[in-house]
């Protein structure tokens, strides 16, 4: 009798480990809010409806990119994550190569070389790419009577926000509140810095910027616009207090006539106004003698942990994803082309198609801390931007503090 107890009770045991759900955590970096998180929070609800015994938790973790760094120390990583910009450079090492996908082959050439390292090997599903410029709200610019192509330079660009500020709107909401949203004021360098250290082929910082010489004092125009922009009442008026979130609500409501965020900005005002009128421009040059540009890079990537204990179910879950439904849907939500190419796959820019028409033949150049900078220095251009906005720096000690930290990470 004891035996036939024990018998049972193993039985129960192994129908209890067979039936235990596997679950998986897929983190973002994308707010709650953001349409590309409640685009694929969806997708993962959908995927569980269909498949008995998963389940998937969808996650933005606080102060995303330190949270991660913490994680990679300590070797307990998500399931699967969004790499924001990083999947090679930062991410690689943890990340399970994925070269042997079904979807591997209709990777979009330009995103391709982005998301590929040295030997060739891809660790992230590119579900779209970034290809970025300055988001605009169409009626706050005709009512300000201002051509956004006319535009060829930041100090044209300054006499644009200076007749929209005259029409009672905001030229440009940059956020600007310390915590997770400090990163739209990193996004502010991420789109201004270029154009100032980069593109202009007859004098850029590339080089030194890549073998440790750069200059710091040459940072010092960089975030003196910034301060300029404030000064001369250029920013949403709470430009500490401002949230992600009423950046695409100003934009929305027409309050604003100029977002330096990529078209994802358009994703997440037409949550509040799908019916509003939304364009994109291309970035300004610095000097006179450059020429507008554009940035692109990486914007939905997600890979998997190469450590997965559940790794088959998360690479189902993956290639679920790299469906065309799915990546169609991600791309059309931030106004972008898909990750993917070929049959099924397409890129639906909708009211946007016209702009991207206007923008061919820009250069395009990818984002400066992730290729310019070494690894870790996001925090630190978020941090300088936000203490100068607040005024509790100045131009020289945001740069002195730019220094240091690049300093610090290109000596390891």
């Amino acid at each position: 009798m004891k035996r036939l107890g024990s018998v049972v009770f193993l039985g129960l045991v192994a129908w209890c480990l067979a039936a235990a759900p596997t679950k998986l955590t897929v983190a973002l970096n994308f707010p709650a809010t953001d349409v590309t998180f409640t685009n694929i929070q969806s997708m993962a609800a959908a995927f569980v409806k269909a498949n008995a015994g998963v389940q998937i938790d969808v996650v933005n973790l606080p102060d995303y990119e330190n949270t991660m760094k913490t994680k990679m120390a300590a070797n307990d990583l998500p399931d699967l994550w969004t790499t924001h910009g990083w999947s090679v450079i930062r991410y690689s090492e943890y990340l399970r190569p994925l070269n042997d996908r079904p979807w591997f082959a209709r990777i979009n050439p330009a995103i391709k070389p982005v998301v590929t390292d040295a030997g060739g090997k891809v660790f992230v599903l590119p579900m779209d790419v970034d290809m970025a410029g300055i988001v605009f709200n169409k009626d706050v610019l005709d009512q300000a009577k201002v051509n956004p192509y006319a535009i060829k330079t930041w100090q044209d660009f300054m006499d644009a926000c200076e007749k929209i500020k005259a029409i009672g709107k905001t030229g440009v909401d940059i956020g600007g509140k310390s915590g997770d949203d400090r990163w739209t004021v990193g996004n502010f360098y991420d789109w201004v810095a270029p154009s100032f250290l980069v593109t202009n082929p007859k004098s850029n910082s590339v080089a030194s910027l890549k073998d440790g010489s750069f200059d710091w004092t040459n940072w010092e125009p960089v975030a003196r616009l910034l301060v300029t922009f404030r000064d001369k009442g250029y920013l949403n008026p709470d430009y500490t207090q401002g949230t992600w979130q009423e950046v695409g609500q100003n934009m929305a409501a027409g309050k604003d006539g100029f977002g330096l965020f990529g078209n994802y900005l358009i994703g997440e005002a037409k949550k509040y106004n799908p019916k509003g009128h939304y364009g994109f421009m291309p970035v300004p040059a610095a000097a006179a003698d450059d020429t507008p540009s554009l940035i692109t890079g990486e914007r939905t990537a997600i890979g998997v942990w190469k450590d997965d204990k559940a790794m088959a179910v998360s690479l189902k879950f993956l290639d679920y994803l790299a469906q065309p439904a799915n990546i169609n849907r991600v791309a059309k939500g931030n106004a972008i082309p898909t990750g993917l190419v070929g049959e099924g796959y397409k890129t639906d820019a909708g009211d946007l198609t016209p702009y991207f028409e206007k923008v061919k033949g820009y250069r395009t150049f990818p984002y400066f801390d992730r290729v310019y900078l070494p690894s870790g220095m996001w925090d630190t251009m978020c941090v300088t931007g936000v203490g100068l906005l607040a005024d509790t720096m100045t131009v020289e000690q945001a740069a002195e503090e730019m220094k240091n930290t690049y300093s610090t990470l290109m000596a390891r």
